[in-house]
């Protein structure tokens, strides 16, 4: 289980799966055991990205109320930045994997 699979050989999607759901896990206790300072800015860094993507969006469709809809390619690249979450949290699959944020 805790070495990599072999070149030419495909890893069994059960096996990956539990890899996975293992990896979550270690995170979860991790952050779970950390200081009371990583937890409070973890806290606020989040907080904060959810009330820029919330502005952002609110703009964006204010905007295409007033002035109608931009090129889908425009809109894209909107929804993209007003998603971004910044550069520390750009290696962290688990969250954009899931597409729901954390509370």
């Amino acid at each position: 289980l805790g070495e990599p699979v072999p070149n030419g050989v495909s890893a069994d999607p059960l096996v990956t799966t539990f890899l996975r759901w293992e990896q979550r896990l270690e995170q979860q206790n991790r952050r779970r055991e950390a200081g009371l300072a990583p937890r409070l800015l973890r806290f606020l860094r989040r907080k904060f990205y959810l009330f820029r993507r919330s502005a952002l969006m609110t703009m964006i469709s204010l905007r295409n109320l007033a002035l109608g809809r931009p090129p889908p390619e425009q809109l894209a690249q909107e929804v993209t930045f007003a998603n971004w979450r910044g550069e520390e949290e750009e290696g962290r699959p688990e969250d954009s994997a899931r597409g729901d944020p954390e509370l």
